[in-house]
């Protein structure tokens, strides 16, 4: 407590007390010379060269990550978008057999989108598990590419 046992009216502010602080030792470390600084390494026993390649590697993984930050991301957007897929309801055929069909019906009548999802995983159609299908018609019906598909359309009704 400050003289006279009076608290004082407006709170301290450790964090600014912090940052002073921390300014102050980056101050004093840029004006050191290289060495006073190898000296005072030396003095508490530390390698300069295990301490310049532990500096180098965190600027070097700071420097990734802020390469990568949109990556990331991506990545986050990625991983809500595909959360939000799954938690749907998508009005698909009840039966593997029908949803092959639906989705050979598709491949059919849009090639570019065989291409698109097929050649990229390396597969033939016939080797798609049934999980593959309903995931690639579940995606089909979230780009809107099912809606064209009277046949399908006169099923959901």
């Amino acid at each position: 407590m400050p003289k006279g046992g009076t608290v004082p009216k407006k709170p301290q502010s450790y964090e600014k007390e912090l940052q002073a602080i921390m300014y102050a030792l980056a101050e004093s470390v840029a004006e050191a010379s290289d060495e006073d600084i190898l000296t005072e390494m030396q003095e508490e026993g530390e390698n300069p060269e295990v301490a310049a390649e532990r500096v180098r590697n965190v600027l070097l993984g700071a420097v990734k990550d802020f390469r990568q930050r949109r990556l990331v991301e991506a990545q986050r957007q990625y991983e809500l978008h595909i959360a939000t897929m799954e938690k749907k309801n998508y009005i698909l055929p009840t039966s593997t057999g029908e949803r092959r069909k639906l989705l050979d019906l598709v491949l059919s009548r849009q090639p570019v989108m065989r291409s698109a999802l097929l050649t990229s995983q390396y597969r033939d159609f016939k080797d798609l598990t049934d999980d593959d299908v309903g995931s690639y018609l579940r995606q089909l019906q979230e780009l809107g590419a099912l809606d064209d598909i009277s046949e399908f359309a006169e099923e959901k009704k």
